[in-house]
């Protein structure tokens, strides 16, 4: 290499090394932090080096200069690479290149560690002779490295069994979770996500409740002691214990979400309002999904002073839903909120190509909608906000585009299309969060309110679809304030897809099937025209 070459690798080198390290603290995430700081290492240590070669074997002068000029070389690139191991560790980057990211933690895990607010300590009893486990070993040291928050120990189960008797172990490839005075054992664990949810439950400081409402159609059943679980081999689900397993169930019930709210230690009970006197005190929240049949008035009244008194309530609500009348006079118009009994139709962001399942790619900022992102709402009713009370604040978590119209909901989707280009357009809001003082009542009792115009949203037909289950779970948890223990996204039990919104599909379209071989043929005719 010649020295105009290296002096231009010198002058690259120090400046790109030089704004990697400023933007390694100009306040990304820590991923990203740490990935420029890395770069910002390798390329410091790179253009020493380059430097280095550079430097004459022995100085000139006096044997004494040359002495302490080599010896001041030797201690500066001691130093060098010692401060730049130091950084490395202080900034350490986990990268994975094997198939399927066998040597990355699932997000479940990792999420949950970098969340830590307070000390959690996990023990996990292996088999030495089990290659799952020693995975399941491997993968929880490398999202636990450097983290002062968790205390993490692998233990052969055969070398102390000793302590594992004293913290209730019987059985190969346990984990012991403690936080505080709290303890969570899950046996026979060889998937790293269940060590992530076993974790939320018991950084979880008090239990809460969801109280179903029943008895009007709607599809909620007590968490079943099993499930039907069938396998599908994929290239990561016959490498991943568990990662195969697909949940069988009937497409309009709840157990995909039920599923979600047990991993994270919420409690689930049944309650039916046509024979309750008033909402249990241990309920911290009481959710109503699909309805179908009306509310008489006691029933609804009930449900009005639950929330007048400060109740956390949700309501995922169907275009064929009945909630006019005293369900809407008590529970809805008090702050401002009414229902047409209708099917948003969005010709611009819907799921695949139907357009009455909407698709809500963006969202104002919110406890709810802050991990969110692609979310799919099928057969939805619009929602009209008029103008709040005083003390009350809403806002509108979901909407559809500015192309968007109604559609009856007895109305078959070829017989509205001649309609469709007269019909009103506007966003119709989907699904909105409020909370404050309830009109009329007493300014200490803070309510809680969330209604969407689907159920399905939560239903097992759609829960696994992109966000749609972090959605829901999201809801519940903020109707709870359930605040202080990390969000992390559920497990779907379903194979992973990738949904794209019909705007997505045309422009992929374009730049795969136009775009891509119409470049391909007029490079073709360039190359000819230049060698003709």
């Amino acid at each position: 290499m010649s020295d105009s070459a290296r002096n231009i690798g010198l002058l690259a080198l120090a400046p790109a090394a030089i704004v990697c390290g400023a933007l390694g603290f100009a306040g990304f995430g820590e991923t990203a932090s740490n990935s420029l700081l890395f770069a910002a290492c390798a390329l410091a240590l790179l253009a020493l080096f380059m430097l280095a070669i550079r430097l004459p074997l022995r100085g000139g002068g006096a044997r004494w200069s040359a002495w302490l000029a080599n010896a001041s070389i030797a201690i500066a690139a001691v130093a060098a690479v010692i401060g730049a191991n130091v950084a490395l560790y202080r900034h350490d980057v986990h990268f994975d290149v094997s198939r399927e990211a066998r040597n990355t933690p699932p997000q479940q895990l990792t999420d949950v560690i970098a969340q830590l607010r307070t000390p959690l300590a996990l023990t996990y009893f292996y088999n030495p002779s089990d290659a799952n486990a020693i995975a399941v070993r491997d993968l929880v040291q490398t999202a636990a490295r450097n983290h002062p928050l968790l205390a993490f120990r692998a233990i052969d189960l055969d070398k102390e069994p000793g302590l594992a008797r004293d913290l209730g172990v019987r059985a190969y490839n346990t984990a012991v979770l403690q936080a505080d005075d709290r303890k969570v054992l899950v046996e026979n664990v060889i998937d790293p996500a269940r060590i992530g949810y076993a974790a939320l439950r018991v950084l979880r400081k008090r239990v809460e409740t969801v109280c179903f409402v029943t008895g009007h159609g709607e599809t909620f059943r007590p968490l079943p002691s099993h499930f039907h679980f069938s396998h599908v081999e994929t290239l990561k689900g016959h490498e991943t214990p568990g990662a195969g397993d697909v949940l069988e169930t009937a497409p309009e019930a709840l157990d995909r979400l039920l599923l979600a709210l047990n991993q994270i230690g919420l409690e689930m009970r049944e309650l039916v309002t046509a024979t309750a006197s008033a909402i249990p005190s241990d309920c911290s929240v009481v959710a109503d999904i699909g309805p179908r049949t009306a509310f008489d008035a006691r029933e609804t009244a009930l449900l009005g002073d639950y929330v007048r008194d400060g109740g956390r309530l949700l309501l995922l609500i169907d275009p064929l839903s009945q909630v006019d009348g005293d369900f809407e006079r008590l529970l809805l118009k008090p702050v401002g909120l009414s229902s047409e009994a209708a099917i948003v139709i969005d010709p611009l962001n819907h799921f695949r190509t139907d357009a009455d399942k909407v698709a809500v790619p963006y969202y104002p900022p919110h406890p709810i909608t802050k991990r969110l992102a692609l979310t799919v709402f099928p057969q939805a009713r619009p929602l009209a906000v008029a103008q709040l009370p005083p003390g009350v604040s809403l806002v509108v978590l979901a909407a559809s585009s500015q192309d968007s119209y109604l559609r009856s909901p007895s109305a078959a989707p070829a017989a509205t299309d001649g309609e469709a280009p007269s019909a009103r357009r506007s966003a119709q809001p989907l699904a909105v969060a409020l909370q404050g003082s309830w009109p009329g009542a007493a300014p200490d009792k803070r309510f809680r309110l969330v209604v969407a115009g689907t159920s399905k949203v939560a239903s097992n037909e759609y829960f696994p679809y992109v966000s749609n289950g972090e959605l829901s779970l999201a809801m519940l948890r903020w109707l709870a304030e359930d605040d202080t223990t990390p969000s992390i996204a559920p497990q779907t039990f379903k194979l992973p897809e990738i949904v794209l919104t019909s705007s997505q599909m045309r422009n992929t379209f374009i730049v795969l099937e136009v775009l891509l071989p119409l470049s391909t043929a007029l490079f073709g005719v360039a190359m000819w025209w230049r060698r003709r």
